[in-house]
C-alpha cells in the first residue's frame, strides 16, 4: 500500500480510484442502441464512438464523484484493506493516496470532455441530443451532491434505474437517429433494471457506514434482510420483463439468451441471504451482479442484431 503521505498519485492510483469493474454500466446502453440502429440501418460508427467515449468518461467522472463525495460526507471511511471491494469506494481517499481537490480536477475534465463530445453530435444530429445528455448529466451529479443528494433520501435508486436505463438508452439511440422511439425506451430498461439490483447488493454491506453518516437509501430504510429480498425480486422482475418484450416483439428472439444470466443470478441471491449481515462474504454476491449486467446487456444487445 501507498504511503498515506503520497502527493503525486501515479496512474495506477487513478485507474484504482476510477473502479473500472463498473465501466460496463456506462456503456453498454449506448452498445444496446448502437445494435438496434445497426440493425434498423441507420448506424453512424463516428457518432458511436463519440458516444460511447462520452458515456465512459461520464461514468468514470460518476464513480470518482460519488466516492469522493462519500468521504468527504463522513460515508466512506473504512481502510481498503477492511473494504468489501464491490462496495464503499475505492479506498484511495480513506488511505490518503489522492485528496479531493485532485480528484474533483480529474472529474470536472471527463465532464467537460463529455461536454464537447456532446455538442459536436448535436451539432450533427441536433440539439435534442444535448438536452438528454442534460437529463443524464443532472441525474448523476445529483446522486450524491446537494442540494438533492437523491442517494441520501431513499431516490437514489430509483434515478439510477431511469438515468442508466432509458434516458441514457435513449441518448444512444438519438446519436444515430435524431429521434426517440417508444421501442428503445422500453428496452433501456433492462439495463436500468440491472443497475436498480446492482445498487441495491452494493449497499448491502454498506449498511453500517451509511446508516451512521445518515445516508437514507433504500437498504438504510428496509434494513439488510428486506434489502436482499428486494434484491431477489428485482432480479425476477429483471427476466420477467426481459421475456415480455420478447414474446410482445419489441426484442427479437435471440435476445431470449440473455435469460442464460440465471444460474448466475440464482448464485447471487443465495450468497446474498446467507451473508447479508457479513460485509466481506457478501462481495461473491456483487462480483456475481457485475457479470450478470454485463452478461444481460451484452447479449441483449446481440440480440438486437438479428
Amino acid at each position: 500500500m501507498k504511503a498515506l503521505t503520497s502527493e503525486r498519485p501515479d496512474f495506477q492510483d487513478w485507474i484504482q480510484a476510477a473502479r473500472l469493474k463498473f465501466l460496463p454500466q456506462g456503456v453498454m446502453p449506448v452498445v444496446i442502441a448502437g445494435a438496434l440502429a445497426f440493425s434498423e440501418g441507420t448506424f453512424d460508427i463516428a457518432n458511436f464512438v463519440v458516444a460511447f467515449s462520452a458515456a465512459a468518461a461520464v461514468q468514470i467522472g460518476l464513480t470518482m464523484f460519488n466516492d469522493t463525495l462519500d468521504y468527504v460526507y463522513g460515508t466512506d471511511c473504512k481502510p481498503i484493506d477492511a473494504k468489501n471491494p464491490f462496495s464503499g469506494g475505492s479506498g484511495v481517499f480513506t488511505c490518503g493516496i489522492i485528496k479531493p481537490r485532485q480528484s474533483l480536477l480529474v472529474i470536472f475534465s471527463l465532464y467537460f470532455f463529455a461536454l464537447l463530445c456532446a455538442i459536436y453530435m448535436a451539432l450533427d444530429m441536433g440539439w435534442g441530443v444535448m438536452w438528454i445528455a442534460i437529463i443524464g448529466a443532472a441525474i448523476s451529479i445529483l446522486y450524491s451532491a446537494k442540494p438533492l443528494r437523491l442517494a441520501y433520501h431513499g431516490l437514489g435508486e430509483l434515478m439510477m434505474l431511469i438515468g442508466y436505463g432509458p434516458v441514457l438508452t435513449a441518448w444512444g439511440y438519438f446519436v444515430h437517429t435524431g429521434m426517440v422511439s417508444s421501442d428503445i425506451l422500453l428496452i433501456g430498461v433492462i439495463p436500468g433494471l440491472c443497475m436498480w439490483a446492482m445498487i441495491l447488493i452494493n449497499e448491502i454491506p454498506d449498511y453500517l457506514e451509511d446508516r451512521a453518516a445518515g445516508k437514507r437509501n433504500l437498504t438504510y430504510r428496509l434494513g439488510p434482510k428486506n434489502a436482499k429480498n428486494l434484491f431477489f425480486i428485482s432480479l425476477l422482475v429483471l427476466y420477467a420483463y426481459i421475456l415480455a418484450l420478447v414474446f410482445n416483439g419489441i426484442m427479437p428472439p435471440l435476445s431470449a439468451v440473455s435469460l442464460g444470466g440465471i444460474p448466475l443470478a440464482v448464485m447471487a441471491v443465495r450468497i446474498a441471504h446467507r451473508y447479508y449481515n457479513d460485509p466481506i462474504k457478501v462481495a461473491m454476491a456483487n462480483k456475481l451482479m457485475v457479470i450478470i449486467y454485463s452478461v444481460t446487456t451484452a447479449t441483449v444487445a446481440i440480440g438486437m442484431l438479428t
